[in-house]
């Protein structure tokens, strides 16, 4: 039911043998390795059982490998997470807080999850999903089930879409561990063009 609110609709797609998966996350991991920076907007879309509709916000995210991001909500708040190596900063209405201890360990999980589906890169580690690759139409689709316990906590699974032309991702789904639902969708991609470093600060 969540799902189809969403629009998130079943269609036909076939799972990838061992040696196209392998062939397939070869070239995923190739494209990953040139991507020094990117750029785009996003627009994520939250369907929960404590929800009458889907929620949605907007925003930017800026990527510079291999540790730094900028993850900003502009609709309809404004809220920025803000990673530079270890350290990561929340914005809240202009103000900053510099993360430490369990808020920090909490935060980092979902923003390597981020970065990861953004750069494509550490995705395919074996030690921490379980995965399955499918041929998705216009798309490689990467089903995956996590193995850490702490990433149990937060999601029962991940779903990555990447454009088959450019191996660049598409789309993520999280489906949490409570049955909530969340799509992100990259928009305006720019790949390896330069990003001021002010923006991780």
């Amino acid at each position: 039911m969540v799902l189809a609110v969403m629009g998130i609709v079943a269609q036909a797609q076939t799972q990838l043998a061992d040696t196209q998966s392998k062939e397939v996350i070869n070239q995923l991991t190739q494209a990953a390795t040139t991507m020094q920076t990117m750029q785009c907007r996003f627009v994520q879309e939250k369907a929960s059982t404590m929800l009458a509709e889907p929620s949605i916000s907007e925003g930017t995210m800026h990527y510079v490998a291999p540790d730094k991001m900028r993850w900003e909500y502009t609709k309809p708040y404004a809220f920025s997470l803000i990673v530079n190596g270890e350290r990561i900063v929340k914005v809240t209405d202009g103000k900053s807080e510099v993360l430490d201890g369990n808020s920090s360990r909490m935060y980092q999980g979902i923003v390597n999850i981020i970065m990861g589906s953004a750069s494509g890169k550490k995705l395919f580690d074996a030690s921490v999903f379980d995965m399955a690759l499918y041929d998705d139409d216009a798309f490689w689709k990467a089903e995956m089930t996590p193995k850490r316990r702490d990433m149990k906590r937060m999601f029962s699974r991940l779903v990555f879409r990447f454009d088959k032309k450019t191996n660049g991702i598409s789309r993520v789904e999280f489906i949490g561990s409570n049955g909530d639902v969340t799509l992100i969708r990259f928009e305006g991609m720019k790949v390896n063009e330069t990003i001021p470093e002010e923006r991780f600060q």
